[in-house]
């Protein structure tokens, strides 16, 4: 699909007279220090000494005694001053950026043809924040709600309180619709032909352009028009499914979008293009990473109890032997093969999360206690079960959601029924081997990747976990159990409408990917940069977007990432130097 049939599919959000240049810069250097030699609005007059700094950043962290306190909190020192602070904002307000707001003229669906369906809304969960926003001609940036509730406000302190303030920004995040209580079809369940139509990443896609012009306009960003000076370029921002819908932003709304950060964004998992193993292969690499000997230590005790669980008298005296709850256990496992089976993905894509969380590195992440379980010599396979799914539920989440449930003899005992997500036909085992979670957000995941979020993730014989290769029919199988014949996934249906598998030759630009080198979902994203202003940064030491974690820079951050947040900001600040240019 060529750019121009992208453009025309979607549509412009509204008739507006564009001038859009997005030539590429020809520095192929920008990853490491930008160059800057406009003087535009974005770029102060100490932009050249960013170039200098960011030299002596990398030299310092590259040192052999960088890891000191006294060098670290050197580099967490000029991070800070490189980010910079705006001048006092005259559109701050009392709005508190960590209450909800909602959006009452939503469409439903925005693709309808038919008028009756095609006028009904319903009310979109966001959040804002004006605190440092400097007026018209100043940037918004539009944080991607995705496959889970936003109940907490805003996601990412590096874009309120350090992006925002250094480009006298405003901040609007989004909730996705369909995740969270407030949906397109309220009080009751929406139906499987509804969620057929209305579920999409498109859908989606359209609530957030028509959300942030909502907001645009309430900032009084009338102009949209690139080479007027009261131009409000908007930047989005997402990590993980999120960054993929940031990216595709600069696709399919690029007349809207004009600079995508998006952060551990498994674009080519989604086009089918990345080997189905990297996933697992890169949880076990990080596994080893943050505890010598975890690999060996987890794929033998797997092995065991395994053959263990395999030889059980029935599912009872299986469930007892890892201190799982007996009546807690759903009423499809009825052989010790199926239990097994589902075991051994549930450790799996526990190990998964553990590895999303596996920053800043040390020895009080879950990653490394998890490790510590299986490396425990004096105890036996089945024994080292019951202490991960232990581990695992002590998680602050699980516990809030899930409280302790009691076994036969008045004892703690896991509730394996705790990943199962809502809905008839419910699978521990579910579309998503990475695991959908829980609840209603864990039903929508599930179905989502039952269509079009198709996600290829298998386990390999080098992986520590069981080997179980993923196939297209198995997903077929299990999405028509779970939703009926009408579903059917299809895995190309994302790539061929969007072109998302060739990004240049589709017309992106502008694109920054961030990738944490111990996460497994990098393994599905870009690595490399694939033009001059679509580039790529990674992270040694990050895990799952660290660099757009919920705590922010802070003291506890590695050089890498330290050095990450000013290589983001330089990078920012040159596009929209560029895109400010337009206007001069």
């Amino acid at each position: 699909m060529s750019s121009d049939d992208i453009m025309n599919k979607y549509g412009a959000v509204q008739d507006w007279d564009l001038v859009c240049d997005d030539s590429e810069d020809d520095d192929p250097s920008v990853p490491t220090t930008i160059r800057n030699d406009s003087g535009g609005r974005f770029a102060p007059t100490w932009a050249r000494g960013i170039v200098v700094l960011t030299a002596i950043v990398l030299v310092l962290a590259l040192s052999p005694n960088s890891r000191s306190a006294s060098r670290g909190d050197s580099i967490a020192a000029s991070t800070l001053t490189i980010l910079g602070m705006a001048d006092d904002n005259p559109y701050d307000n009392d709005h508190d950026m960590n209450e909800p707001l909602f959006y009452d003229d939503q469409l439903v669906n925005h693709f309808s043809t038919d008028p009756d369906a095609s006028s009904a809304t319903w009310s979109n969960r966001y959040y804002k924040s004006t605190k440092y926003f400097k007026g018209p001609g100043s940037p918004i940036f539009v944080i991607i709600g995705g496959e889970g509730a936003l109940d907490h406000g805003m996601l990412y302190p590096f874009v309120t309180e350090h992006l925002a303030p250094r480009f006298g920004a405003a901040v609007i995040e989004i909730e996705h619709r369909f995740y969270g209580p407030y949906q397109p079809i309220m009080g009751r369940e929406a139906t499987v032909q509804e969620l057929l139509e209305l579920l999409t990443p498109q859908q989606a896609m359209a609530d957030m352009v028509r959300l942030a012009k909502h907001f645009k306009d309430e900032l009084n960003c009338l102009d949209y028009d690139r080479t007027s000076d009261k131009y409000c370029p908007v930047i989005t921002v997402g990590g993980s499914y999120p960054g993929f819908l940031s990216a595709m932003f600069r696709l399919v709304y690029r007349d809207f979008v004009d600079i995508s950060y998006a952060s551990s964004a498994p674009l080519k998992l989604y086009d089918q293009s990345t080997d189905q193993y990297v996933y697992y292969d890169i949880v076990t690499q990080a596994a080893e990473h943050a505890s010598k000997g975890c690999v060996r230590a987890v794929r033998e005790t797997l092995e065991d109890a395994s053959k263990i669980l395999m030889n059980a008298n029935s599912v009872e005296e299986a469930v007892k032997s890892m201190n799982m709850c007996v009546d807690s256990i759903p009423k499809y496992i009825d052989n010790v093969k199926t239990l097994k089976d589902d075991v051994m993905m549930a450790v799996g894509f526990s190990f998964a999360d553990y590895d999303m969380d596996a920053y800043p590195p040390g020895k009080d992440l879950g990653l490394y206690k998890a490790c510590q379980v299986f490396q425990h010599k004096n105890s036996k396979p089945l024994e080292r079960m019951a202490k991960f799914f232990e581990l695992v539920g002590l998680d602050a989440e699980f516990e809030k959601a899930y409280p302790s449930l009691l076994g036969e003899e008045e004892t703690p005992c896991f509730d394996l029924s705790i990943f199962l997500p809502d809905g008839e036909n419910a699978r521990i085992t579910t579309s998503d081997w990475s695991g959908s979670g829980g609840g209603n957000d864990g039903k929508m995941w599930d179905f989502q990747l039952c269509t079009t979020v198709v996600d290829p993730i298998g386990f390999s014989s080098e992986s520590m976990f069981p080997k179980r290769k993923w196939t297209y029919a198995a997903l077929t199988e299990y999405c028509q159990k779970r939703y009926g014949k009408d579903v059917v996934p299809q895995p190309r249906a994302l790539v061929d409408d969007m072109g998302f598998d060739d990004l240049v030759g589709n017309g992106a630009s502008r694109i920054l990917f961030t990738n944490g080198l111990q996460d497994m979902w990098s393994g599905g994203s870009y690595l490399e940069n694939v033009s001059d202003s679509i580039l790529a940064l990674n992270f040694e030491n990050g895990a799952h977007h660290s660099d757009l974690s919920h705590v922010g820079p802070s003291d506890k951050d590695t050089d890498d990432i330290r050095l990450g947040f000013v290589q983001i900001t330089n990078i920012l600040a040159k596009w929209l130097d560029e895109i400010k240019a337009e206007s001069e």
